[in-house]
């Protein structure tokens, strides 16, 4: 039976336009929408894992190693079923920071442009062995299907079409976020084909060799003899490899671009990890049937291509095509994804880090083209290693290799999640002895033995003796021994200290709160005009915003911070975290100033509010409390509003919003002095003074009557390894409160009016009586001097009259209206005198005699009318309870900014166990009917609104056991002496 290389490279193009077709029709939205992006598409497409070294390579690994091949499909598998300890947190760092690649990750974590150079130079050179695998699996194929072959020119071919394969469907775009939709489909469509033609050939082996079960269980216990025997696997070598398989989702390129690239879903990512160990299971249970097939049918080929002569030896050309091709969905898959992440990977770390674009020009389509060179410089490096290599080493030593090399990368990765004190002097020296001791031991012997060989070996260098498990640990005890003491040894910059607290799993992502120096969106595109031109500034500070959901004209400081980091990841995704990280801080700095470093408080409520049904134990009911209180603070019936020491605003709840009509997303987040001018005027003074309660009032919204507000401060607790952090204030709307009191001050007027009746019945009808007399003298008198004298008489009585009449009045209304009047200066005395004048209206006031001592020069800020009831109401109680003929004094006298007023009468005084309770409403000792309980209330309620204070002292003669003494304290108004010009 013959093939052609003619044949095999047309039916190769067939298939590979196959995979062309498949990944067009799904980019092209030909294929449904819920086939083409099914979960089942991803998980197949992680299948690329299974290249052409586990296609082919796993028979030779079998071959020489027996059960031992399994560490390849048992490495991965572990690494998927624990994904929740390292994964899964890579998982978020990629998708938070939009990093694409392990060099990305390195350079974010130890903040160096150097770490993610020498990453992206060791995968390069340690990928390059597996890429040229896959050209030499194929070329291989070509030639011991068709020995007059000429290889390198057919290799070149596949090159040049896979080339522009991965063109078309990875690199159309250059988009942060970009998904490769048709290339995933591709992957999946491969996979799939490979693990169905992979069983089919097992199964073939397996019936056609064997005939039955028994057939094969007497042939793996023949294989069990010496002759079919290679030495046995040790421990040592068992744990190198299932090290190298177990890293492999971490360290091949092409499975971190699947891993966290392609998808966000971190469902995919839990369903990968039970499902993927499946369709591992699937791959590796063919491989011991076609081995022992192989050598039951005395196939003469190396044991890596069992798979192609058990269909020749056979017979059977279905089989040998079904095999070639499965080897060449394997190749060509691993071969393109590979290829796109190493060439972003060494855009972003071996290229933008030493050579800056002209940003006038379109910086999109330089980056794209840059990329798809660097995708033809891969595959072409991979070629011309390739011909090195002169298809003289097998696939095993090969893959060995490769591997070896990646697994350097594992100490890095490590530190990385669980280590804090990791930085990078110790990653740097630690990767580089560890890539020195592999290139010497295993790379550069296997290019020196390749280019003195002539034909393939059997069995290559790798796979000898000890060879292979030595360097592998001794490379990786050195780069690990290393990387510790250096990092132990050196110093740990504060940025990769911050660092370490995103990326390290058992730390906390503490995001510090300070200022931009750029205030606006406006702003932000201004400085980033100058490093990338103003198309690309406007579409990436537009993107973040679009992806925040904040508007074009955002100003608060929390939303300004977020959309700096969103902008950094972002252009880490185009250019790489090192380019990001230094221009960002380079155009978009904050203001340090010697500032402390806050937490960003509601940055952490926010990833609390992400995470909390992901928490368990302890730590789930620490945060179910954390939401209570917070609920608790959300719901409070009074406005509550936390500030931070430099005015940030972290907590406005929903009364508050209710109340001043400013939302909570408005609020949170932004400074005090960004709210409206009259909610700033009022919290800033209250904040700046030193009373810790005001009331103020304030015009409504829609400039009808007046609203009040009562505010209060607290300073929050104070931690002891930390400074005070900021002010809490509660605002409570007073309105309905001060509208009740105005109407009980009414009332109370009222009250005093209807006990003053008889009184002021009697004082009227005195000066009535004598206008009458003087109105009827006034009809019998003619000469016109004594009509005048009465007529003067007559105004003087009604003068009297008009006098009573008008002190009820004001003293009825008083109190009443929208809002009360603005404190005016005014005589103390008089204050004092014309709450006399009216208690002497009332027939009770006869029995005592009231003295006013009050100085003329004390002048205060007040009410008139409102203070006057103050005096009303405690010299009518001190009259009430003294003996007839008593004298009841009003003393006063000027402190440095206080009048000092004493009202002190000698009466029964104030029993001890009631004392306290005086000023409280609707408390009275008084029998029913002769006291409402509101005069103290509403005398000490006026005091506090005139800025004074109440205090009371009885007895006020202790030696006599008698007497009460009320003492008042008001603001004094001084006059500002008179400068003569």
């Amino acid at each position: 039976m013959g093939f052609s290389w003619q044949l095999l490279i047309s039916v190769t193009l067939g298939y590979l336009m196959l995979l062309f077709l498949a990944a067009y029709c799904a980019e092209r939205g030909w294929i449904p929408q819920n086939l083409a992006r099914h979960p089942l598409v991803y998980l197949l497409a992680l299948g690329v894992y299974c290249s052409a070294f586990a296609y082919y390579g796993s028979v030779g690994l079998a071959y020489h190693l027996g059960y031992g091949y399994l560490a390849l499909y048992l490495g991965l598998a572990i690494a998927l079923v624990f994904s929740a300890i390292i994964l899964r947190p890579i998982h978020d760092l990629s998708r938070s920071y939009q990093l694409a690649s392990l060099a990305d990750l390195f350079a974010f974590r130890y903040r160096s442009r150097w770490v993610g150079f020498l990453t992206t130079l060791g995968v390069v050179l340690a990928m390059l062995p597996m890429l040229a695998l896959q050209i030499q699996a194929i070329t291989d194929t070509i030639t011991l299907l068709d020995p007059n072959t000429m290889a390198w020119p057919l290799a070149l071919l596949i090159c040049l079409i896979l080339l522009a394969f991965s063109i078309l469907f990875g690199a159309r775009d250059i988009a942060p976020t970009e998904k490769h939709r048709g290339l995933m489909f591709a992957l999946a469509f491969e996979s799939l084909f490979k693990l169905v033609a992979f069983l089919v050939i097992g199964g073939v082996a397996a019936l056609e060799v064997f005939g039955s079960w028994p057939g094969i269980t007497r042939w793996s216990q023949i294989a069990l003899e010496p002759q079919f025997q290679t030495s046995p696997l040790q421990p040592v070598q068992w744990f190198s490899l299932l090290l190298m398989f177990v890293s492999a989702p971490l360290v091949l390129p092409h499975l971190f671009q699947l891993l966290f690239r392609e998808t966000t879903n971190l469902s995919r990512l839990r369903m990968a990890s039970w499902a993927m160990p499946i369709y591992l299971l699937l791959m590796a249970l063919p491989v011991m049937p076609i081995l022992w097939a192989g050598q039951s049918l005395g196939s003469t080929a190396s044991p890596e291509y069992f798979s192609l002569s058990i269909g020749l030896l056979l017979d059977k050309p279905w089989v040998t095509w079904l095999a070639y091709l499965g080897g060449l969905s394997a190749a060509a898959g691993i071969t393109v994804l590979a290829s796109i992440s190493m060439a972003s990977m060494a855009m972003n770390h071996l290229v933008l880090p030493f050579y800056k674009p002209s940003f006038s020009a379109d910086v999109y389509r330089w980056l794209l083209w840059v990329r798809r060179l660097l995708i033809g410089v891969v595959i072409g490096l991979s070629y011309a290693l390739y011909l090195l290599l002169n298809q003289v080493q097998n696939l095993t030593s090969l893959g060995i290799t490769a591997f070896t090399g990646l697994l350097q990368l594992l100490p890095g990765i490590l530190g990385l999640l669980f280590w804090a004190g990791a930085n990078r002097q110790g990653f740097v020296s630690g990767l580089t002895l560890g890539l020195l001791v592999w290139a010497a031991s295993l790379a550069v012997p296997m290019l020196a033995e390749s280019l003195s060989l002539g034909t393939q070996l059997r069995m290559g260098f790798a796979l000898e003796a000890d060879h292979w498990s030595l360097t592998t640990l001794v490379s990786l005890g050195i780069n690990t021994l290393t990387f510790v003491l250096v990092s132990l040894l050196t110093r740990t910059s504060k940025e990769e200290k911050d660092a370490a607290q995103t990326c390290v799993i058992t730390s906390v992502d503490r995001r510090h709160r300070l200022p931009l120096k750029a205030r606006n969106v406006t702003e932000f595109i201004e400085t980033l005009s100058r490093p990338l031109g103003r198309i690309m500034a406007e579409r990436e500070v537009k993107r973040a915003l679009k992806t925040l959901g904040f508007p074009l004209g955002e100003y608060r400081p929390y939303a300004l911070r977020r959309l700096r980091d969103t902008i950094e990841a972002n252009l880490s995704g185009l250019m790489g975290p090192s380019v990001a990280q230094a221009l960002v801080a380079r155009y978009l700095p904050y203001e340090q100033g010697g500032r402390a470093e806050r937490d960003d408080i509601y940055f952490f409520e926010q990833r609390l509010d992400g995470y909390h049904h992901q928490l368990t134990g302890m730590a789930a009911e620490l945060d179910r409390l954390r939401r209570h209180h917070r609920e608790t603070l959300y719901n409070l019936p009074i406005g509550v509003c936390s500030l931070a020491s430099d005015g940030e605003i972290l907590l406005w709840n929903r009364v508050m919003a209710d109340m001043t009509g400013i939302s909570e997303a408005e609020a949170i987040g932004a400074r005090l002095d960004s709210l409206p001018a009259n909610w700033y005027d009022l919290l800033d003074s209250f904040l700046k003074g030193q009373s810790n309660k005001l009331t103020v009032e304030q015009p409504n919204a829609d400039g009808r009557g007046k609203r009040w507000f009562s505010l209060h401060r607290s300073a929050q607790m104070q931690r002891r390894d930390e400074p005070l952090e900021g002010t809490v204030i509660l605002l409570e709307d007073e309105t309905e409160h001060k509208l009740l009191e105005s109407e009980l001050v009414h009332s109370e007027r009222l009250a005093s009016i209807g006990r003053l009746a008889a009184g002021v019945a009697h004082e009227i009808g005195n000066p009535i009586t004598g206008i009458d007399c003087l109105a009827q003298d006034l009809k019998y008198v003619t000469d016109p001097a004594e009509q005048q004298v009465i007529a003067d008489q007559i105004r003087e009585q009604a003068g009297r009259v008009t006098k009573i009449v008008r002190s009820l009045v004001n003293f009825a209304h008083a109190g009443q209206g929208d809002g009360k009047a603005d404190h005016q200066p005014y005589p103390l005395r008089q204050v004092v005198q014309d709450a006399i004048d009216l208690l002497s209206l009332s027939r009770d006031a006869q029995r005592v005699i009231f003295v006013n001592e009050v100085a003329d020069d004390l002048t205060v800020l007040c009410e008139a009318q409102r203070l006057s009831q103050v005096f009303i109401n405690l010299l009518g109680n001190a009259r009430d309870a003294s003996p007839d003929g008593e004298v009841i004094r009003v003393r006063a006298e000027a402190e440095v900014e206080s009048a000092v007023v004493e009202v002190i009468d000698r009466g029964t005084g104030i029993a001890a166990e009631v004392v306290d309770h005086i000023f409280d409403p609707f408390f009275t000792t008084k029998e029913v009917g002769k006291g409402t309980g509101l005069g103290l209330f509403l005398a000490y309620t006026i005091v506090e609104e005139h800025y004074g204070h109440m205090a009371v002292d009885s007895p006020a003669f202790a030696a006599e056991g008698i007497g009460t003494r009320f003492t008042i304290r008001l603001p004094l108004h001084r006059l500002l002496p008179q400068v003569t010009p």
